[in-house]
């Protein structure tokens, strides 16, 4: 094996079967067919077995549905291809995973019991020959203290094991968004280092979230906290995966100031994916400049 040294404990999950359209030939594409799929991710599970909370680990129902999505909802030529995207999404849950695509219905004219391609992947993409990650968080607040509520939330994050706070914007100003009838918010950006996989951060997010009395009642409603992971790596390494978790990079960083303004701030000019590819953040910001939005410098 290559790569870094594997976790000392296994989540697997076997023989996952799920209906797929994926094959060289039209019929296959038209037809259909079962595929299997076995996954392993080498992850230490000590932390959840020490608590019994569900939230210190990876969640393998919301791992299958996630597998099953990439089957169902793609179509390839090759399995290989197959293969290569569950690892690419399981690359965001863990640093070291195994991949196995079963195709047991293959149009092979012998007789066969089955044909399955095997790959093993580590994560690398993302991070430097540490392991370390770079990443870009946005908070917000418009309940109780936001200010005092934010600098605690850069606190808790500093303190985690696994993250560092490299950097942190000024305060801003920000109207709220999504045309729900309430208080302005305090928004700031962090740069984050980080050995944590995209999905364990975002999780280790959600949970100062809750700490702080975070609940999810009101999509754009007040909220005592708010912290959204906008990227996961750099403009040369960023990470891209979509799931019913966690969709990188953020989906609508590019329409929103209160998310670029504070990133701008932290990096000065990077490239920022939109639907129409990466753009300038500063060419966005300014098509933005209708959205009310101002720079805190004191007080």
């Amino acid at each position: 094996m290559t790569g870094p040294e594997a976790a000392p404990d296994r989540i697997e999950l076997r023989r996952l079967t799920v209906r797929g359209n994926h094959g060289v030939f039209d019929f296959e594409k038209r037809e259909g067919q079962d595929f299997v799929i076995d996954v392993t991710l080498h992850t230490s599970v000590a932390a959840a077995a020490a608590t019994d909370d569900l939230t210190e680990t990876i969640h393998y129902g919301e791992l299958a549905e996630d597998v099953a999505a990439i089957v169902e909802d793609n179509t390839f030529d090759l399995i290989e291809t197959l293969a290569e995207r569950i690892a690419e999404h399981c690359l965001s849950l863990c640093a070291h995973v195994e991949v196995v695509v079963h195709k047991p219905s293959a149009p092979i004219q012998r007789t066969f019991d089955d044909v399955r391609i095997r790959v093993e992947r580590f994560r690398t993409p993302a991070g430097d020959s540490t392991g370390r990650a770079e990443a870009y968080l946005n908070l917000g607040a418009n309940l109780g203290d936001a200010r005092e509520t934010l600098v605690q939330a850069v606190e808790a994050l500093d303190r985690h094991p696994d993250i560092t706070v490299e950097a942190r914007s000024s305060f801003y100003r920000t109207a709220p968004w999504g045309g729900v009838e309430q208080n302005d918010f305090l928004n700031l950006g962090l740069i984050v280092a980080t050995t944590l996989p995209a999905l364990e951060l975002l999780s280790v997010a959600q949970g100062i979230e809750v700490a702080c009395g975070r609940t999810r009642e009101l999509r754009w409603g007040p909220r005592t906290l708010d912290i959204d992971l906008i990227r996961y790596g750099s403009d040369t390494a960023e990470l891209v995966t979509e799931t019913n978790r966690l969709t990188l990079p953020h989906p609508r960083a590019h329409e929103r100031a209160f998310v670029l303004a504070p990133w701008a701030e932290l990096v000065g000019e990077t490239m920022v994916r939109t639907p129409d590819g990466a753009r300038p953040i500063g060419e966005i910001l300014a098509e933005l400049d209708d959205q009310d939005i101002a720079r805190i410098t004191s007080g």
